[in-house]
């Protein structure tokens, strides 16, 4: 996980750069005035050539998009419908998407050909806290088939190093029984869990931000002298999604072991996806202490997917009126994009 978050920041840091690169040069000493306007054009071209490359940076903005809904999406658990009251849950999920060629490819040849590339579909997302509290709206109708109401919300926030995490979801499932349960020895030793639909919304945001720092300084030289232009980069990844999930699950229940599975459909409208750059450079002359400074900015909007189709498979436990989950989702897609989870709770 450690290898993939880095892999994801760096494409990130890469593809931040998407976009023109907008450069605006202040507090630079007077006595550099008539070298500087010299070099200024061709130091531009030199920022321009080494970030310009990807300013597309489409194929990063979708992966990240992907990654985060499919993260948003858990929460649900899916072996306590046939409770009678209520449910209480807590989860964690997350996502990853890239390009199926580099599954496993997460060392320095992998960014190197990132970098040749200019661009790559590849993406994170992850839900740390998402409680949710379901209802048997069925029981509370009388009706004889079940119908629930599930309703979540969550937050992901934490620091490491220098990248920071924050994001929220929030939504509601509302599910109903198709098919009954059906069991042996009273559903005790071995139990299909019928055929049961659900469908619902979800919205969810989330914020990466990050610094990258040790990059290759820029150096133009002017008269005998070199100006050299050195800067971190400060970058941020915002998503935001509303999404329709539409999902038909079945399992079977052998005493204490959940194996449970399902095929689903996500519509995705709504929010945006950017990822953004900015940086405060240092400009220096060799033959001189004092300092200038370049303010550098580039952002680029991504277009998201709007329709995604899903299974999901996962295997549990239920002793009583305790369940635990693990859940495993993935998309229907060239590229891959799947989702893993926990979720632990109770029904009664």
């Amino acid at each position: 996980m450690k290898k993939l978050l880095i892999a994801v920041l760096l494409t990130a840091m890469i593809v931040g750069n998407a976009a023109a690169v907008d450069v605006d040069f202040y507090d630079l000493p007077d006595a550099w005035a008539a070298q500087f306007g010299n070099i200024e054009d061709q130091l531009r071209e030199k920022i321009q050539e080494k970030y310009g490359k990807y300013e597309e940076g489409e194929k990063l903005n979708k992966g990240i998009g992907n990654a985060s809904v499919l993260a948003a999406n858990g929460g649900y658990m899916r072996t306590a419908n046939g409770y009678d009251w209520v449910t209480v849950a807590l989860s964690v999920n997350s996502g990853v998407a890239m390009d199926s060629g580099s599954l496993f490819k997460f060392d320095d040849e992998f960014i190197d050909d990132f970098k040749d590339e200019g661009d790559l579909y590849m993406g994170a997302g992850l839900q740390l806290i998402t409680a949710s509290v379901g209802f048997n709206l069925g029981h509370l109708l009388k009706w004889d088939h079940g119908l629930y109401l599930t309703l979540k919300g969550g937050v992901s926030k934490f620091k490491t190093g220098d990248f920071d995490f924050d994001a929220y979801n929030m939504g509601f499932m509302v599910n109903y029984q198709l098919v009954e349960a059906k069991g042996l020895g009273n559903g005790h030793l071995l139990k299909w869990r019928g055929l049961n639909i659900g469908a619902g919304l979800n919205y969810f945001k989330s914020t990466f931000e990050w610094t990258v720092n040790n990059l290759e300084p820029i150096d133009v030289n002017q008269g005998g002298q070199k100006f050299t232009y050195d800067t971190d980069l400060d970058v941020k990844s915002e998503t935001s999604r509303f999404i329709i999930p539409v999902e038909i699950n079945t399992g079977i229940k052998l005493t204490i072991l959940e194996l449970f599975g399902g095929l689903g459909a996500d519509f995705m409208f709504g929010g945006d996806n950017e990822v953004s750059v900015n940086s405060i450079a240092e400009v220096t002359k060799s033959d001189s202490t004092d300092v200038g400074h370049a303010r550098m900015k580039m952002s680029k909007d991504g277009d998201l997917d709007t329709v995604k189709f899903r299974f999901t498979v996962g295997l549990g436990f239920s002793l009583g009126p305790v369940r635990i989950e693990i859940p495993y989702t993935q998309y229907f897609d060239d590229n891959y994009i799947g989702a893993l989870g926990i979720i632990g709770g109770v029904a009664f």
